[in-house]
């Protein structure tokens, strides 16, 4: 599945040991702000309980009002409800106990984004040749090396290395939340972990270098698939300031 809108582009793959696809995102023009806003969902939970959760984020997103003010705040409280919500939906079915979801949401205009974040997809802004990540992973491992107790190398083969610490939906729910700067030729990356577990910031930034968002998202999903494919495999790229992406066509 795939979906665009100027310079914008968004794709999902089941990948190829999954039978179901739990991601979700979304491009949703804002005509009020001229931008855009874009999500990254990632559920949890079992087949069935991981798409519900998720598609109840994309759904609440898809139809909540976004002011031109306290854009961030409007996230947060959007994120909170639909933590209620999947509670409140798992409460009523027993098949869907322990259901939740990751969620990177992101709005865009054409100077700034505001963003909201809750577990291990992530964000990541490309600038002149070089990517950092936005978001920080909500894993059980970050928080030892956050503390010191275990480097990225011995995180990346721990076994516990996808548990998550927060989820939309997990009782414990602390979103992260924050603000940057657009700049001409930047390349906003949203993407669920489908993508990180397989493919190095190295490599993701070599596949930003040129090319459309489209030929960018196609070949940053295909190289994932190359290597494994264990996970679904969700992309979602803007190009900044420069591109038609944040301008009428």
């Amino acid at each position: 599945m795939a979906s665009k809108e100027g310079h914008v582009w968004g794709a999902t793959h089941t990948g190829h040991r999954r039978k179901e696809n739990e991601d979700r995102f979304l491009i949703r023009r804002l005509e009020d702000l001229d931008g855009f806003l874009l999500a990254v969902a990632d559920g949890m939970g079992g087949e069935a309980g991981g798409g519900i959760a998720a598609q109840i984020v994309i759904d609440a997103l898809e139809h909540s009002r976004v002011a031109a003010s306290d854009r961030e705040r409007t996230l947060l409280r959007i994120l909170e409800h639909c933590g209620e919500r999947i509670r409140e939906t798992a409460a009523q079915d027993q098949g869907l106990e322990g259901m939740g979801t990751t969620a990177t949401v992101a709005i865009a205009d054409r100077e700034h984004v505001s963003w909201a974040h809750v577990g291990d997809s992530r964000m990541y802004l490309f600038r002149s040749g070089s990517l950092k990540q936005i978001t920080m992973d909500h894993t059980f491992v970050r928080e030892l090396i956050e503390e010191g107790s275990m480097t990225e190398q011995e995180a990346a083969r721990h076994p516990l290395r996808n548990m998550l610490d927060q989820c939309v939906g997990c009782g414990n729910m602390s979103p992260d939340s924050g603000r940057l700067d657009l700049r001409a030729g930047d390349r906003l990356l949203l993407c669920s972990d489908g993508l990180t577990r397989h493919v190095s910031d190295e490599a993701i930034a070599s596949m930003l270098q040129a090319g459309t968002a489209r030929q960018a998202v196609e070949a940053l999903q295909q190289q994932a698939l190359d290597a494994g494919g264990k996970d679904n495999v969700t992309v979602v790229i803007l190009d900044g300031p420069g591109s038609s992406a944040l301008h009428e066509e």
